[in-house]
């Protein structure tokens, strides 16, 4: 009961604390955050496995916070007392944002500073000069910075916090890692916080935890169909696309979209899942940590692209190059707000990564659907899916969505067409265009423009080699290619058109052409009336003898 549930103001948190978790809204923690913040407080190592959208973050950040709070009213010393280690910049932006709104009301006496997303290791030196009472970065950028000696932990560091640490050795950071540990002092306090405890885990658990404390859950490390509904359509490759087409057709017209993916600057892809949480998207297209060019290989290293050792060092000291970035993904640890559907195009190549796919939604105590499109080439993984899953609880397993294809072959010759447009030259275009705009929006070149002006105006002038060829007919749906069984229940929007008011008459001597409002709305293949040459007569109505 909820009677029972121990509260935040039970827990004897500074006020300043209990107010930013008021104005959260956050009447009463979660059942991670009411079992791990008291143990927390008591100085315990942690190791705490809860499903995603649990509320992990909070329930690290708000011990920490109030430790260095209680810390400040007898050592006065600034130093950085709290090092969050995450597995992608993404992630660390979210972290650094929850940790500022829980110390909303204490901003002056906990500092927190995210060195994980910029490029540049010089221009983030100032910044740990200063010495902010929590930092958070990959593990790469961390050990580059101490490695630079732009930061000492060895007499001040208190807590130590590895966020997602199932991922910190798939994304390749173990042997950084273990470099880390070596700048750290001997004893601290830890916590783990992951939605799996695999072999990864228990590997960080012997490094870095002491005695500690396992927290295990939830039985099921996804919610049950009660919260989330699962379901798989089989279907082959074409009618992958055949079928998202129809899907999204028969509900939309204008469909406001964003893409994310590991090619895209840093702070384009903040700036992005930002926009997504905030509504000015309706669906986020995103790749996660898997390779685009190895789809067959596992989630390690620079996402399966084979570069050199050396070329990963480079990218992991964040020198924010060309190419796909190792510190990316999506599908994990990002609080992406209020999403209703998570669609799997491609079925997910493990059984954590459709864990953390579908964790997307279903987040807290919100519904979700999860919906995963399966080839006859991924039947396997869905098996494995479904075993895992049914292992765990029968009731969080996929059900089978019957869905006759053969209801929407009309709409196969336009899926082909747009297809066909999807040429390596069209690919080419649009990451030009992106890499375009990145330029034209850049805070560094900014100056350089201003001294070269003609360079800018080439910029901006500069036209696409092969421009899109635009179908508008495309984007209406006629009424014959709804499928019977869904007309009374798709809304395949054709465009919204301003309604029609008799305009005012017109002066004396002008005549106004009315032509386009008497045939608004009508059919010209139902409306139509051939009335023959001058002299035969005016052809019947269909129906009339």
């Amino acid at each position: 009961m909820a009677s029972d549930r121990l509260l935040f103001h039970e827990m004897g948190l500074d006020d300043r604390l209990l107010k930013a978790l008021a104005d959260l809204g956050w009447a009463q923690p979660t059942l991670i955050q009411e079992k791990a913040i008291p143990l927390a407080l008591d100085g315990k190592d942690l190791l705490a496995r809860a499903r995603t959208g649990s509320g992990k973050t909070a329930a690290y950040a708000v011990p920490i916070i109030q430790r260095i709070l209680t810390s400040k009213q007898t050592v006065r010393e600034q130093a950085v007392r709290a090092l969050i280690l995450v597995p992608t910049k993404e992630l660390g932006q979210q972290v650094q944002a929850m940790v500022r709104q829980l110390t909303a009301f204490c901003a002056r006496d906990v500092r927190v500073a995210d060195i994980s997303g910029k490029a540049d290791i010089s221009a983030q030196r100032p910044i740990l000069m200063e010495k902010p009472d929590i930092v958070v970065g990959t593990p790469s950028r961390v050990l580059a910075h101490l490695s630079a000696q732009n930061m000492n932990l060895q007499s001040s560091l208190e807590m130590l916090v590895i966020d997602e640490a199932d991922l910190i050795f798939s994304f390749g950071f173990e042997s950084d890692l273990k470099s880390l540990l070596c700048h750290l002092p001997k004893i601290y306090q830890a916590f783990l916080m992951s939605a799996t405890l695999n072999e990864d885990v228990q590997s960080l658990k012997e490094l870095v935890l002491h005695n500690p404390v396992t927290l295990k859950l939830q039985g099921s490390q996804l919610p049950d169909s009660t919260q989330l509904q699962q379901y798989s359509v089989q279907c082959e490759e074409e009618d992958k696309f055949l079928l998202i087409y129809t899907l999204l057709k028969l509900g939309l017209f204008s469909i406001p979209a964003c893409v994310l993916n590991s090619e895209l600057p840093v702070h384009s892809r903040c700036h992005i899942i930002t926009q997504f949480n905030q509504g000015f998207y309706n669906y986020i297209i995103a790749t996660d940590e898997q390779s685009l060019a190895n789809p067959s290989a596992p989630p390690k290293g620079d996402e399966g692209t084979g570069k050199k050792k050396k070329r990963k060092k480079k990218k992991n000291a964040g020198n924010g190059g060309g190419g796909k970035d190792m510190e990316y993904g999506v599908s994990r640890g990002i609080d992406f707000q209020n999403v209703s559907n998570v669609v799997n195009f491609d079925l997910p190549a493990t059984v954590d990564s459709y864990i953390h796919r579908v964790g997307r939604t279903a987040r807290a105590d919100n519904p979700g659907t999860a919906l995963s499109f399966v080839s006859h080439t991924e039947l396997p993984l869905l098996a494995q899916i479904e075993d895992a899953l049914t292992g765990e609880n029968a009731d969080t397993a996929l059900k089978p969505y019957s869905f006759k294809m053969e209801q929407i072959e009309g709409f196969r010759y336009r899926c082909r067409d747009a297809m066909r447009s999807v040429t390596k030259q069209a690919v080419k275009e649009a990451r030009l265009k992106e890499i375009k705009q990145e330029l034209l929006n850049s805070e560094k070149l900014k100056t350089y423009f201003e001294d070269n002006p003609r360079d800018l105006q080439l910029l901006r002038h500069d036209r696409d080699l092969h421009p899109a060829v635009i179908k508008p007919h495309l984007k209406n749906v006629p009424e014959y290619l709804v499928p019977s069984a869904l007309k009374g229940l798709a809304n395949p929007i054709t465009g919204r058109k301003k309604r029609w008011r008799p305009s005012k008459a017109a002066p004396p001597g002008v005549v106004k052409n009315n032509f386009k409002h008497q045939r608004r709305g009508r059919n010209p293949l139902k409306s139509f009336r051939y009335t023959g040459k001058k002299g035969e007569g005016r052809a019947s109505k269909p129906g009339q003898s």
